[in-house]
């Protein structure tokens, strides 16, 4: 017999599987000749109604045999989301079609857990915390537990993880995503998809592509105004990592504007990228209403509309009739939906789930908190003069175990975020509902046992408890509002100091401005309500508030310098009374659909830290929050620990780390600028826009990759991250010294190396933990490429966490393929590899600071065009 014809065909055009479904449907006579089995697995044996239920068959024929037997409105209905109405378990989903064995699909958010209020489910640090553990063997357990959990509760396909580069700080979803870095997005994403679709589970890797803001987003002003090769180079490594390593069953294209063409209208991106040059064979969903047309899309490469049906339902039908969309790219919409349901299995196994089952278990909570811990970044860790700290002579780790009463060892914890408003997760389609909570303060008392005095001061208020403002013409209830209004009045201030202006708008999208400078907004998608920003304002001066957007139960409230008095006071004399005060800060302002407005932390934050520090020489502060802060106080504090948004195990994995239970060894995936006007985006017309248009001028130059370029220093560089204890790194060789230009003739290259990218260079290098504990670091290799490549100074090209016990060393070996030598070359039409002198740097960070091994090869230019070698490349 000669099986899987079709299945062939696909691989060889997979963006046009209709020849391939349509051949497959004169397969069956001959198989049913040559002895083909007739029945599907064993407790699903095909039906004559239903013969494509046959698992024997190759999922070509299997698509060819159901594909003939669906009419215009089946295929429309498989293409387009029920409506809320009709919606079966997830957030969206497509109509089953019984007569024909189709069952429904159900789609759920789920980048960093099953969304949407869920209850009985995992709440896993964000993404950025997992990109912050630089472990792929974690992102594995990570998607492995996002997959069951999605399963268990009945969900076909999960809607992650979210892959866009974090170019700016102040993007509302920075949390959600991994990181800055196309190399390291790419490197987590492919195990985490690889442990979604362990468990049975599809997974739609997003946003396709460019979307890097919340404002303006899903409108024409959000117009992306980006250079071919940023796009290659910059904003789709990771989707094709995604879609070719991982082999992701779709994609789902982004709310973005590119260079003038909606992203889910893009041919260029969806069809000629991601269908002929990438050869994807998965189908493609939009965002939620992110499609704007029917044919334009459709005849792009859109293949299904969610959630609802407003462009491929009834209309898709009337473009299909009016010859607008042809029946022929109708059909390969389709093919490609079902070749990933049989794929995976939907047809014969659809999802037993239900929306009250118990999906979390211990098994998932203890991934949960092994990536919070994991993921802890260890920013500062300032040696102290103090006899009782001994040899040790740093704030942390602590120290437990102290006599009862005893001011030797006692810890104040300090902030509202340590137990009234812990932050643990950030906000809209990527927020989780926990089962439990264990806040900053449970943690630590837990891990510091019975011996070890804790006392607790809150220092601030909840945003939540503010008192309506006072003295403003703005009418606090705003009554009688309705959303989208703006209201302006005047704020006079009765006396000197840092005040907290608060605005509470549930369900409405909300900005509030001081003179004209915004100063916060409120996405309305967050479980977080009300929103909060300090701000320094001088008695009698009269100043002008604005609240945009505000709906009818918005509320403004504020708190004065003196109603914040008090609890700085308890805060302060609670320090002095301790052996070490640990504040802890967030903030909660990060959701879906806003981008922060500053990068200062909410309410009177920095004030508070900058008391207690003023008190206690041994002030440790902990960050929750899913992007960098501004840390006005960084000079005057003993230690900074960023945990992120951690998730549930919040405070079961602070504790640990704080007392050296675990030793921290996440590293930072962002760069954190020393300011906002340091940031690579910092002009109006770079972010978020201005006129219609977003401008990428940066060009290659996001994140640590501009500040190398301008020789900037800034807060903490990218890769960074310290530990309790020390490494030492020696002993970097290059082989070979010297290689040839692989690429060769005037177009994109093409594999001829047996499916992969020839392996050109081999660097080593020896790690040793110098230090007295055990400890884990991220050995990072950056190459530098030759002057005429034009590329940014240094990029991340490999890495690997190690973990070492004290004394032991551990030899590091990298492989540099033609993939990474390769630049985009727009007069090419691909990638290059550029003949001259590249730079190796090893070490533990991006900062050359962080680089101590240093190393070269060169790249001579080839003479022959047999020795060219095609390079499987994004």
């Amino acid at each position: 017999m000669v099986p899987g014809i079709g299945d062939l065909l696909i691989r060889r055009f997979p963006r046009n599987a209709l020849a391939a479904g349509l051949l497959a449907v004169a397969l069956p006579a001959f198989l049913a000749a040559t002895g083909s089995p007739a029945t599907g697995a064993p407790g699903q044996a095909a039906s004559p109604r239903c013969p494509w239920l046959n698992q024997a068959l190759p999922v070509s024929q299997r698509v060819g045999l159901l594909l003939p037997r669906m009419s215009l409105a089946d295929k429309t209905a498989l293409v387009a989301g029920a409506g809320a109405s009709q919606q079966v378990i997830g957030t969206a989903s497509t109509k089953a079609i019984p007569r024909l064995c189709v069952p429904a699909m159900s789609l759920e958010d789920g980048p960093n857990g099953v969304g949407d209020g869920v209850s009985g489910v995992t709440q896993l640090p964000a993404g950025v915390s997992l990109a912050a553990t630089w472990d792929r063997s974690l992102a594995t357990r990570y998607g492995a537990v996002i997959g069951s959990e999605e399963r268990a509760k009945g969900t076909m396909v999960n809607l992650g993880p979210t892959v866009n580069i974090d170019r700016d700080p102040r993007w509302g979803r920075s949390f959600e995503t991994y990181s800055e870095d196309p190399y390291l997005n790419a490197a987590l994403v492919a195990p985490e998809i690889g442990g979604v679709q362990s468990q049975g589970e599809m997974s739609q890797v997003k946003h396709f592509a460019v979307y890097n803001q919340e404002t303006n987003r899903n409108t024409s002003s959000d117009n992306a105004v980006v250079s071919e090769r940023a796009l290659h180079e910059i904003y789709l490594p990771a989707f094709w990592a995604a879609t070719q390593r991982a082999k992701a069953s779709s994609v789902m294209c982004s709310y973005a504007t590119i260079n003038n063409v909606s992203a889910c209208q893009d041919a260029d991106l969806l069809t000629t990228i991601l269908g002929q040059r990438w050869g994807f064979p998965g189908f493609v969903t939009s965002d939620y209403g992110a499609q704007h047309a029917t044919a334009a899309s459709a005849n792009a490469g859109l293949d299904q509309e969610m959630p609802g049906n407003a462009y491929y339902g009834t209309a898709l039908r009337s473009a299909v009739a009016a010859g607008q969309v042809s029946v022929a790219t109708l059909n390969q919409m389709v093919t490609r939906i079902l070749t990933q349901m049989f794929r995976f299995g939907e047809f014969n196994h659809a999802p037993a789930g239900s929306a009250r089952a118990e999906a979390t278990t211990p098994a998932h909570q203890a991934v949960s908190t092994a990536v919070a811990e994991a993921g802890t970044v260890l920013l500062k860790n300032a040696p102290l003069k103090d006899a009782l700290l001994k040899n040790r002579g740093r704030a942390l780790p602590l120290r437990a175990g102290a006599v009862a009463g005893s001011v030797a060892g006692s810890v104040a914890v300090i902030g509202p975020a340590a137990s009234a408003a812990p932050a643990d997760a950030g906000g809209g389609s990527a927020y989780v509902t926990s089962p439990f909570q264990v806040t900053p303060l449970q943690g630590i008392r837990a891990a510091a046992g019975p011996r070890t005095p804790v006392r607790y001061a809150q220092g601030l208020p909840p945003d939540t408890s503010l008192a309506p403002v006072a003295g403003s013409a703005l009418t606090p209830a705003f009554a009688g509002a309705r959303p989208g209004q703006t209201y302006t009045g005047t704020l006079t201030a009765p006396q000197t100091g840092t005040y907290v202006l608060a605005v509470k708008s549930p369900g409405d999208r909300t900005i509030l401005s001081l003179d004209g400078r915004e100063i916060l907004a409120v996405p309305g998608t967050a479980p977080t309500t009300t929103y909060s920003a300090g701000v320094s304002l001088r008695a009698g001066h009269r100043y002008t508030l604005q609240v945009a957007g505000a709906g009818p139960s918005a509320r403004l409230t504020w708190a004065t310098p003196s109603q914040l008095a008090p609890g700085i006071a308890k805060a302060v004399a609670a320090a002095r009374a301790a052996r070490t005060a640990v504040v802890v800060v967030s903030d909660d302002t990060e959701s879906e659909a806003a981008d922060r407005a500053r990068l200062t932390l909410p309410s009177a934050q920095d004030e508070l830290v900058s008391a207690v520090a003023a008190a206690n020489p041994r002030t440790v502060v902990v960050i929750d929050a899913g992007a960098p802060v501004a840390m006005p106080w960084l000079s005057r504090v003993a230690a900074v620990v960023d945990a992120w948004y951690p998730g549930e195990s919040n405070g079961t994995a602070l504790g640990a780390v704080l007392f050296g239970k675990v030793n921290p060894g996440g590293h930072l995936p962002v760069t954190f600028p020393a300011s906002l006007a340091q940031v690579p985006a910092s002009t109006p017309a770079q972010f978020p826009g201005a006129n219609g248009k977003v401008l990428y001028s940066e060009g290659l130059d996001v994140g640590y990759r501009y500040y190398d370029a301008k020789n900037e220093t800034p807060l903490f560089p990218f890769g960074y991250g310290l530990s309790y204890t020390r490494f030492a790194y020696r002993d970097v060789t290059v082989t070979p010294g010297q290689v040839r230009n692989s690429v060769s003739g005037p177009g994109p290259t093409s594999c001829r190396c047996n499916g992969q990218s020839r392996r050109l260079v081999t660097v080593s290098a020896t790690v040793t933990n110098t230090g007295r504990v055990a400890g884990s670091d991220v050995v990072q290799l950056y190459l530098g490429d030759p002057a005429v490549a034009g590329e940014p100074p240094r990029q991340l090209k490999a890495f690997r966490k190690v973990t070492l016990a004290p004394g032991q060393s551990q030899t590091v070996r990298f492989t540099l393929t033609g993939h990474d030598l390769s630049y985009w070359d727009d007069a090419a039409g691909g990638w290059v590899v550029p003949v001259g002198r590249f730079q190796i740097y090893v070490g533990d960070s991006s900062a050359l600071a962080g680089l101590p091994l240093r190393a070269a090869f060169t790249v001579t230019s080839t003479l022959t065009g047999q020795e060219a070698t095609a390079l499987a490349m994004p």
